[in-house]
């Protein structure tokens, strides 16, 4: 019974879900002019227009000459404007897990290794960061924590990062949490009649 109880503890107090935002399913593609991008349930925002969009084909120069750059073969957010600002939809806090960034295009020899911040508001109070050197290939930073709301910065002096796979899991639900009580008295319940026996 104790096992039991234990289970149920530690399912209802997982996170509720998870997902990974990867911008497949986001239309329109190569519209630069958004200053807001909704994806998977989170909002991704500039503060210019012009500077961000949702592209899914390889960094190349304006007559279709390959270019190096961050890309995966999947479409992926690309911003050149400092900060990128992610929240969920909604306001609520959402633990993030991690997220790729690396340089795109148009970003200089020079930049190659620039190192970019990852700010974050935890849910909890208080603020945190991360920061990681980007190449054109994707990095993974990695944050692990309940956040508010994320801002990105850095990475390159000019030209475009790509941002895919932001990893979420929401916050455990209302019912969730209901759930962890009713176990915790189920175990108190059952320990209780063990003890009488």
């Amino acid at each position: 019974m104790r096992t039991l109880a234990a289970l149920l503890l530690a399912t209802a107090m997982a996170p509720a879900t998870a997902a990974i935002v990867t911008f497949d399913g986001y239309m329109p593609r190569y519209d630069y002019s958004m200053s807001l991008i909704q994806a998977d349930g989170f909002n991704f925002a500039v503060t210019c227009t012009n500077c961000m969009g949702v592209d899914d084909r390889p960094p190349q120069a304006l007559n279709g000459d390959p270019l190096p750059g961050a890309y995966n073969g999947t479409p992926s957010l690309l911003y050149s404007q400092d900060p990128l600002a992610i929240s969920a939809v909604g306001g609520g806090a959402f633990y993030l897990d991690r997220l790729d960034l690396g340089q795109s295009w148009y970003v200089p020899d020079v930049d190659v290794g620039s190192l970019v911040t990852v700010s974050y508001v935890l849910a909890a109070g208080g603020s945190g960061s991360q920061q990681a050197l980007l190449d054109r290939s994707y990095t993974t930073v990695v944050i692990g924590e309940d956040v508010l709301s994320v801002s990105i910065t850095g990475g390159r002096g000019f030209g475009y990062v790509s941002l895919d796979n932001v990893v979420v899991n929401n916050l455990p639900e209302p019912e969730s949490a209901g759930l962890a009580l009713v176990a915790l008295v189920g175990a108190a319940a059952a320990r209780r009649r063990h003890r009488e026996a």
